[in-house]
């Protein structure tokens, strides 16, 4: 009879444990990435200028500026992953973490001498593009319009 009261006893803390446990559905980030592929990417003396495809159909291309900064020990807000891979195609990965932007990372070609890179003129001045930059916005379309 002993034995019993003690098998139930045990078994009742067991059943009863999920009624203390914690729920780590509200302490938990949530964390998604945007990957779009890259149309052309632009060396610039402040940073990048990346256009990409928008939507699924690749008819309207957008642009991004991104911070040299961001590239940084101390603002580490992005990185850069060279392919050495040809079927890899370069793409812009956007993170968000909670609804807002966290950081990105670029896959580009190693080889500048590649379709994806271009070449920014000299004359350009777009300064102005990259100051205040604090996240990444992509605009996205999936249905052609």
């Amino acid at each position: 009879m002993k034995k019993l009261f003690v098998i139930m006893l045990i078994s009742a803390a067991f059943a009863a444990l999920p009624l203390f446990a914690q729920d780590n559905q509200d302490s938990e980030d949530s964390f998604y990435y945007v990957k779009v592929p890259i149309v052309k990417i632009y060396t610039y003396s402040k940073g990048y200028v990346v256009s990409y495809n928008v939507g699924t159909y690749g008819t309207e291309i957008d642009t991004v500026y991104i911070p040299g900064s961001w590239f940084s020990i101390k603002e580490n807000k992005g990185i850069i992953v060279y392919l050495k891979a040809t079927p890899v195609v370069p793409n812009l990965t956007v993170y968000y973490r909670n609804g807002t932007f966290d950081h990105v990372k670029l896959y580009v070609r190693r080889d500048y001498s590649d379709p994806s890179w271009g070449y920014m003129p000299l004359q350009t001045n777009i300064d102005d593009r990259f100051e205040n930059v604090t996240d990444i916005s992509l605009k996205l379309s999936l249905t052609k319009e």
